[in-house]
């Protein structure tokens, strides 16, 4: 745990109070947003990517420690970073090999079934090779690369992959565009995943439009089996090989997609962003049949990063997107989080201006429960960031000034016997609007802290 006095300021000033004691935020807001501890590795809290320029993300639990660990992934390399209580360490997936060229999108699987996860990423390349990494866990060093296996070469550059049970036959399978080719192709996982994977052409779109990129799954029509989005459109299976292709928006092919239920009940909406080009944040929502867009953001330039899910922790679906750097807005890059009410209305964060967003996620990466951001730069400066998603409190005493999101649980304090100035949080958050507060205690004397915690909130005045 750590606290930053300029994160406690911001967070009170934003109309939202956390009040935590251990690993996992207590949420408290009036207004929706939620407080955020920046970690980059431009001030040596993250491992330096050092892959080049970088095109791809990933978040996934790699070493089975059960908390997450990230990939950056470049054209030519890819690095994993594993975190522990003191913050994360690079390791090495890919170091640079001829003929490996890496492009945008990745996915992971227990791919050999060996209880841990294995990552597939594409190629931009004429050939269009796709290959997977087998997980060494628990052999895992540094400097060294894992194995590498090519299991499909098909048409061209794969600008996206992404993997689920599309056809309903209770197995994996691997949905990749052909971008140049307006293709949509379908692979099956066979028993030994190192050999070839067949593949199936499932959808030929019209050409004279935009390359088709990006891609969500998410069971839209209820039929109990995952229908693939992207690229404009949505498809739907039939039987066997056969997939039908519904637009959406035949005019934002190349663009990024989203999905979940913004306006619950009914079919989940699609969410569409720029992408590689600029155009407006679009939400799509199904009614009498068609899909009706609605603008939430008119103007996202190179909107490369678009999430979905429940940010602030309140049951309701959120919104995360962002703008390249170069190419997209320059200096005037911005990260946003829309926070959803479940009625289709949001709140709009600016989270940050001036940093570079590309493929960047969201996911627990501290392992305290809740949804934090890993955003990362494309080529401007080749960085990583990471917002976590609380304020943390100290017992009076500990040192402050690691920023790595991590502390001794042990170090956990009583509320009015920390370092946070509780009272006038309090104050500031009555002001703003504030009406409920949490408390969450994971130290080990937890039963004795909380009533103690109480007992010095009932003594307060504000």
């Amino acid at each position: 745990m750590t606290v930053r006095q300029d994160v406690v300021r911001r967070s009170a000033l934003a109309g939202v109070v956390m009040v935590c004691l251990g690993a996992h935020p207590g949420l408290v807001q009036s207004d929706q947003r939620v407080p955020w501890t920046h970690l980059s590795s431009t001030q040596g809290q993250i491992p330096a990517p050092d892959v080049g320029r970088q095109v791809a993300t990933l978040i996934l639990d790699i070493d089975k420690d059960g908390v997450n660990d990230f990939v950056v992934a470049s054209y030519e390399k890819m690095a994993w970073f594993r975190r522990s209580g003191e913050g994360w360490t690079r390791y090495v997936v890919e170091n640079g090999t001829q003929g490996v060229r890496m492009e945008a999108g990745g996915d992971f699987l227990d791919l050999d079934g060996d209880g841990d996860l294995d990552i597939l990423m594409a190629a931009q390349s004429k050939v269009g090779e796709i290959w997977w990494w087998e997980n060494p866990h628990p052999d895992f060093a540094p400097g060294k690369p894992w194995k590498r296996y090519q299991v499909i070469a098909v048409g061209g550059t794969h600008h996206d992959q992404i993997f689920g049970d599309f056809d309903g036959d209770g197995k994996t399978e691997l949905a990749f565009w052909y971008n140049a080719g307006e293709q949509l192709f379908l692979a099956e996982i066979p028993a030994d995943p190192t050999k070839p994977w067949p593949v199936t052409l499932i959808a030929q779109l019209s050409a004279g439009k935009q390359h088709p990129e990006g891609f969500a799954r998410i069971d839209l029509n209820g039929d109990g089996k995952l229908d693939i989005v992207g690229g404009g459109y949505w498809f739907e299976h039939v039987a066997g090989t056969t997939f039908k292709a519904h637009p959406v928006d035949e005019e934002y092919r190349f663009s990024r997609s989203a999905t979940g239920d913004l306006i619950e009940g009914g079919w989940p909406e699609i969410v569409i962003c720029s992408g590689d080009s600029v155009g407006p944040l679009a939400l799509y929502h199904h009614n009498g049949g068609k899909w009706t867009k609605g603008v939430l953001i008119e103007r996202v330039d190179h909107g490369h990063t678009l999430r979905v899910g429940d940010i602030n922790g309140d049951g309701h679906s959120d919104i995360y997107t962002g703008e390249m750097y170069n190419p997209g807005a320059g200096a005037n890059c911005r990260q946003w989080v829309l926070y959803g009410d479940g009625k289709g209305n949001f709140l709009t964060e600016l989270i940050s201006t001036g940093i570079g967003c590309h493929e960047s996620r969201i996911g627990d990466l501290d392992g305290d429960g809740d949804t934090d951001i890993l955003q990362k730069d494309f080529q401007q400066e080749r960085r990583v960031d990471v917002w976590l998603n609380h304020i943390k409190d100290l017992k009076k005493g500990v040192a402050t000034g690691k920023l790595t999101g991590s502390e001794d649980v042990n170090n956990d304090g009583t509320l009015g016997t920390g370092q946070i100035e509780l009272p006038r949080i309090l104050r500031t958050a009555r002001e703003l609007g504030v009406r409920h507060y949490f408390i969450e205690d994971e130290s080990p004397i937890a039963t004795t802290q909380i009533p103690q915690s109480l007992r010095f909130l009932e003594s307060l005045s504000w």
